[in-house]
């Protein structure tokens, strides 16, 4: 398949496409870059999921204006290594900002009795899902690698889900990127409350 095929078919959604791009074709290629700007921060198949998400936001704009002046490899790994590279600098400057926050929640937790029931009033109202994900790691304080197969029961037993993953590195990938969503917007929430200024 030419390169032109390839991002034709990737535009186009097609699975099989996506699949043997990013997990098989790419893979060696973005694991190496993820890990070298974002060492031990996620696994492998997380790293790969949230490129693919990222290359295929804004219906694959970046895919949309490649003008085949190089090699497709050779322009996802530019992608990729801004990406990475954008994401590490941008964790690093919210460390600071992470670490006010949690102290700031854990000083209101021991003195404001109502946090705990702010709190729990935004997970109920959550999808069972993503309740399920938030109380397994945020509260219990596992790694969304660890409860892949619980999520996936939770999800076979839940008709409104479909995560489209194939594999079980897209469905790692899914995980951790539907997690990350969650955890921002209960900060947001919880910011809005008055928790963590």
């Amino acid at each position: 398949m030419t390169d032109q095929e390839i991002v034709e078919n990737l535009i186009a959604n097609d699975v099989c496409t996506i699949r043997d791009f990013f997990f098989v074709r790419c893979r060696g290629a973005l694991m190496y870059i993820g890990q070298y700007y974002c060492p031990n921060l996620q696994m492998p198949e997380e790293l790969i999921g949230e490129f693919y998400e990222f290359l295929s936001s804004d219906d694959w704009h970046k895919l949309r204006i490649f003008k085949y002046t190089c090699s497709l490899n050779s322009y996802i790994t530019i992608i990729a290594s801004r990406y990475f590279q954008h994401k590490r600098n941008k964790e690093l400057l919210s460390l600071d900002e992470d670490f006010y926050f949690a102290q700031k929640l854990q000083a209101e937790r021991s003195t404001d009795h109502f946090f705990m029931d702010d709190l729990n009033r935004i997970v109920k109202k959550m999808q069972p899902f993503d309740r399920f994900l938030v109380e397994r790691i945020l509260i219990d304080g596992e790694k969304p690698g660890d409860i892949l197969d619980e999520a996936k029961v939770f999800i076979e037993n839940d008709v409104t889900l479909d995560t489209k993953a194939k594999t079980d590195a897209q469905f790692s990938g899914y995980i951790y990127t539907r997690y990350n969503r969650i955890r921002k917007g209960l900060q947001k929430q919880m910011l809005v409350m008055g928790y963590g200024k």
